[in-house]
């Protein structure tokens, strides 16, 4: 026994792989349907979405309230993965085993969904679009008295996104032409955040370049050339520029602001009845026009509230790495399964990491209205692209086709072929070439990203087949009654208004018609209900 346990000591760290790296693999998990009629910010927005409706109501001039879009995705996301709602029905060819999966909303206020989206907009950046190069990201954050105009017109926030990039491009252009790179490229994929990790109003660029420039040569493909990673004085100097030119079209949008008397953005009132959620709930940070610089990082810096960072690198061969950057820069402005209830009623918001400041603060406690309020600030507007294309990656830029297809490694000389009359998209005959979908379904990202497989049978792992989609209510009764599943549709809270002021009637109790005076009469019908007079 001694000597076996010696030998079982002395064996190699893998004795056999079927496969480079499959030792190493994380274990498969098995698919747990998602129950969100049982979470936290669930049952928060159930009770209190009429209350913080009608409330917005009130405090807005012309009692209209929060968009339409608002209301529409809250609603939507009470709607998600109920089972009551209707489902798809799949079932096992072998052993005849049955699965429920609900529908999902496909919101953009629901986190589920958005981070779907994003996983899924991430596998195709990765899979069709960017070459196998290395990536830097670029964070630049915005100072406070701009994000109110950032969050609220788009036009604004395009135009500084268009002068951030343009100042970028020509930096990393001169560096190139120092290194004899005189026709130098490249190109951006910007991921926009519209808020920060305390649940507040932040909309901040994540911008993704190439670590270098992509040149022309007699290839059929672009070749590329890394450049050195940029230095802090250089960083400083890119943002000293960036400082000047961000400013000079912020000055001039911050007169309009102040000239314009009556604002006619319908997004206007999300932000005006949600003023909170600009202010964090650990105060503000002290900005002034000198350097504040951040002595636990590097290729970071500020300057008169601007900053930005440039630490992250991805190299060529990672690709996991640069699609979890990518899903992080794509990823929800929330966590539901951060929010606890306490006794009084009142949520908290467990923060990721402390808070970096005096205290360390790890949560925040929000009234349930207020958190809805600050969440309805978070929502993006109908219509608006948080993912941008500048550069060569853009569809209209005549160096797209150009660019090397993902699956090619331009680190092998093979990499730079010569040009041949030949077309690229056909490839060789009688060669099938599989083609990537655009978009991939629900099943293949989770099993992308979490590893895990849903149409996988857990009695007999045989593939699961969807035999129907179910959507009429008698039938969703039966079955879900059959499983012991609540069938029944969850219903909005009616709101809850503080109560009006108690009227004192005991004046006019014992009076008739004829002994009420014009002035009693005046101030009878003055605290009367509105929409009702005295008989």
């Amino acid at each position: 026994m001694q000597a076996a346990t010696h030998h079982c000591h002395t064996l190699p760290p893998y004795v056999y792989e079927r496969e480079s790296g499959a030792g190493s693999a994380p274990l498969q998990r098995t698919y747990r349907r998602r129950e969100p009629e049982k979470s936290v910010l669930y049952s928060v927005v159930q009770e209190h979405l009429a209350t913080c409706l009608a409330q917005a109501e009130e405090r807005s001039g012309c009692a209209t309230g929060y968009p339409a879009f608002i209301e529409r995705e809250f609603r939507r996301y009470l709607d998600c993965g109920v089972l009551a709602r209707g489902f798809a029905r799949l079932r096992c060819p072998s052993c005849g085993f049955e699965r429920l999966v609900g529908f999902s909303c496909k919101g953009r206020m629901c986190p589920s969904c958005w981070t779907r989206r994003a996983a899924d907009t991430a596998a195709h950046l990765v899979d069709r679009v960017l070459p196998r190069v290395p990536y830097r990201q670029w964070v630049l954050s915005f100072p406070w008295e701009l994000r109110f105009l950032l969050a609220v017109d788009r036009a604004f926030l395009s135009k500084m996104l268009r002068v951030m990039l343009k100042t970028l491009f020509s930096w990393e252009k001169e560096r190139g032409r120092s290194l004899g790179l005189s026709d130098g490229h490249t190109g951006s994929v910007t991921f926009i955040q519209r808020f920060g990790s305390a649940l507040n109003l932040n909309p901040h660029l994540h911008c993704l370049l190439p670590d270098g420039l992509f040149v022309p040569n007699r290839g059929r493909h672009l070749s590329f050339v890394p450049l050195p990673a940029p230095t802090q004085e250089e960083l400083r100097t890119l943002l000293q520029r960036l400082v000047h030119r961000l400013a000079t079209v912020a000055r001039a949008r911050l007169e309009q602001a102040n000239s314009d008397e009556s604002p006619d953005d319908e997004q206007q009132a999300v932000y005006n009845s949600a003023g909170e959620a600009l202010r964090l709930p650990f105060g503000r940070r002290s900005s002034d026009s000198s350097w504040n610089e951040l002595p636990t990082e590097r290729l970071c810096a500020n300057l008169d509230g601007f900053s930005l960072h440039a630490a992250r690198r991805i190299t060529a061969h990672d690709r996991d790495g640069l699609e979890r950057l990518c899903r992080y820069g794509l990823r929800a402005p929330f966590s539901a399964e951060r929010f606890q209830r306490l006794s009084d009623g009142n949520v908290v918001y467990l923060l990721k990491r402390p808070w970096p400041g005096p205290g360390g603060r790890t949560e925040l406690v929000f009234e349930p209205t207020a958190l809805l309020r600050r969440l309805a600030a978070l929502i993006p507007a109908p219509y608006l692209n948080l993912v941008r294309y500048h550069g060569i990656l853009h569809n209209r830029s005549r160096f797209r086709d150009q660019l090397p297809p993902p699956d090619v490694d331009l680190g092998r000389p093979a990499a730079i072929e010569p040009c041949e009359p030949s077309d690229p998209k056909k490839g060789d005959p009688g060669q099938s070439v599989p083609v990537r979908p655009r978009r991939l379904g629900w099943a293949q990202l989770l099993r992308r990203v979490l590893n895990v497989d849903a149409l996988c049978c857990p009695k007999c792992a045989t593939p699961m087949l969807v035999i129907a989609f179910i959507t009429e209510p008698s039938v969703i009764q039966r079955i879900l009654g059959h499983l012991n599943i609540p069938s029944s549709l969850q219903t909005i809270a009616p709101a809850q208004l503080p109560p009006q002021a108690d009227f004192d009637f005991q004046q006019t109790t014992h009076q008739t018609d004829a002994e009420l005076t014009p002035s009693a009469l005046s101030q009878c019908s003055e605290r009367s209900p509105p929409g009702q007079t005295l008989s």
